[in-house]
Formats: C-alpha cells, structure tokens, sequence
C-alpha cells in the first residue's frame, strides 16, 4: 500500500487531498443545487397554481405533455393574447409553465403570462409574476419595464421610479420615462395645491425630457392664463384637438389674435368671425374649414385620431402610454374632415 499511496510529505499526496476536497465540494454543490431548484420549482408551480381558475377552458389539463408542443403552444398562447382571448392565453401558459422544469426554458412563457395579466387587468397578479422573474432573473430588462407600467397604473409612483434604479445600471436610457414618471406624480400629489402645481408644471416646460403636450393639458385644467401664457407657436400641431376642444369662454382673446395660426383655429371653429385678411394656419384641415365658411359652407367640423409611432396602431381616444405597446411620448394626433354634428364634441380637459 505504501508503494501505491504517495507518502504524506510527498507534494502528490497535497495534490490527491485538494482533488478530492473539490469533487466533494462540487457534488455536495450540485446536489444541494438541484434539490433547491426542485424546491423552487414546487414553489412555483404552487404559486400559479392559485391563478388558474378557469382550468378546464381549453381542456389540456389531461393532454400528454410532450417538448415538441412548447414552442408551438406558446405561439398559440401569443395569438390568443392578441386577439384579446386573455384567459385561454393564460391557461396555455400555465400548462406550460407547469410541464417544464428549467427556469431557463421557461422564463420566455413566464415574461407572456405576466403581460397577459397586466393586458388583461390583472394588475396584481402581472406584478407577482414579474418579481418571480425578477427573483431568479434581476437583469430582465424587459420585465423591469413592464413591472414599471403596473405600478404606474397602480398609481404606485415611487415603486415605479424604483424600477428605473436597475436599469440605469443596465445602461437603459431612462430620462424621458423618468420625467413621465415624476409628471405622474405630480399630478397625482393631492397634498398640493393648485398653485404649486401650477409653479412647478412652468418649471418642467423648460426640461425637454417632459411632455409639452401633457404640461400644457394639465395647465388648462388648472389654469388658464398659465396655460396660454405658454403656448408654442411651433408646437401648436402637437395640441391642436386639445385647443379645439376648449370652451369659448376658456379663450384668450388677446393672445389668439396676436397669432395667426390660432386665429385661423377659432375662426374654424366658428369662436371667431373672420375678417379681412384671412389668416392662414398651415394646418391643411383649418385652412379648409376657414375657405369653405368662406364661401358659406358651415357644417364642417374635424374629427381626431391617434396613432403610436412606434407600434402604428390607432386610437379614437388620446393616450399618455401607448394601451397596445405601452410606449410613452409617441402619440401622434390626425384630424380629418366630418359633417358637424348637431352634438359637438366635450373637452378633453
């Protein structure tokens, strides 16, 4: 035995004693990985468990599962989502997420379960789903953003704000959601008054991260003088339905009439007669409506659209954050031609 075994001053037996410390080392590691994930798993699996309330709507709780029907069930679960079918969706994924053991391959299933829930309403349940991923997987950016819109529409402001923190280390580019955020805020503080509101919307009109047409709203709710005060000739285009809108007794005559693009808005609207020389507002739709007063056509009225730039998709109503793709700032406004009616539109105020 001696001739076999180095001896213990002999550099070999050091050798021998360290290789097999780390392979004790590293099974007792990877067996008490494994029994840590499968205790991982159970937990959540029983957590989803307690989502699932409709079971039986597609009736796959009895359906062999096999890893080929992965990819193609969870292009389903899509589909559903999208056409607005969220408990089906949601049902799919769960069985999913349920037959699959690895968080790796089942994280994707989990990111589409979580913003069914937030599409579907589901706010509570969108953000316990997003701080599971968030758990196992804290660099998801995606996940961090979409747990940012649940707790903005939870009204949930500092939490939102929160979730900005991991990003910025992740090198995310957050000024203008940041601003968003803190704008939310704002308008949501009730231990404020309207006057420091007020203050600190005109102070936010000279941050170009804020949205100029979410301060300028705000400040015709709360006041008007304000709100005129600061109108931007070139950024008219941007507020057009919100100007519209507006009461006739909500108007300042003196600024309308020292610019030519908002006298022709209110002579269109029929606020203002026109008088000699008609202004011109270079918006197609105004000077429409102002040539055909002209010569006695006075059922014209303009109807709005709104469209995301980022995703295309159109709105009837005005949005802050996209309801299709949650983008902000990207609202852009289409106004078109309609017979008027004999019931004009409410203000947007």
């Amino acid at each position: 035995m001696d001739n076999i075994l180095p001896a213990y001053n002999d550099p070999l037996f050091s050798i021998l004693v360290i290789v097999t410390l780390v392979l004790i080392i590293a099974t007792g590691s990877f067996i008490m990985g494994s029994i840590k994930e499968k205790n991982n798993n159970k937990i959540l699996n029983s957590f989803l468990k307690g989502f699932n309330t409709e079971k039986h709507l597609l009736e796959i709780d009895k359906m062999p599962f096999e890893p080929t029907l992965i990819k193609p069930l969870s292009l389903l679960a899509e589909a559903f989502s999208n056409q607005g079918e969220y408990q089906k969706s949601i049902n799919l994924n769960l069985y999913l997420i349920e037959h699959i053991d690895s968080f790796f391959d089942k994280e994707k299933i989990l990111e589409q379960l979580g913003a069914t829930y937030l599409k579907a309403g589901f706010l509570k349940r969108a953000e316990s789903i997003f701080l599971q991923i968030l758990h196992k997987h804290p660099r998801n950016i995606e996940t961090l953003y979409n747990l940012g819109v649940v707790y903005e529409l939870l009204q949930e402001h500092d939490k939102a704000l929160n979730t900005l923190i991991p990003l910025n280390i992740l090198e995310e580019d957050t000024k203008y959601l940041e601003a968003h955020i803190k704008l939310n805020r704002l308008l949501d503080n009730k231990k404020l008054s309207n006057k420091e509101k007020v203050q600190q919307l005109e102070t936010l009109l000279k941050n170009k991260h804020y949205s100029y047409r979410r301060v300028i709203q705000a400040l015709f709710a709360l006041d008007l003088e304000v709100a005129w005060n600061n109108i931007q000739p070139n950024k008219i285009d941007s507020i057009l339905d919100i100007l519209w809108f507006l009461p006739s007794s909500n108007l300042n005559l003196d600024i309308i009439s020292s610019s030519e693009t908002l006298l022709a808005i209110y002579i269109a609207k029929g606020y203002i007669q026109p008088k000699e020389p008609i202004p011109k507002s270079n918006i197609f739709a105004i000077d429409t409506i102002v040539a055909l007063k002209q010569i006695g056509v006075d059922n014209i009225d303009l109807l709005f659209n709104y469209s995301c730039k980022k995703c295309k998709q159109h709105f009837p109503i005005s949005f802050t954050r996209c309801p299709k793709c949650y983008a902000i700032d990207t609202i852009q406004i289409k106004e078109s031609l309609v017979e008027k009616r004999k019931q004009t539109g409410y203000s947007l105020l």
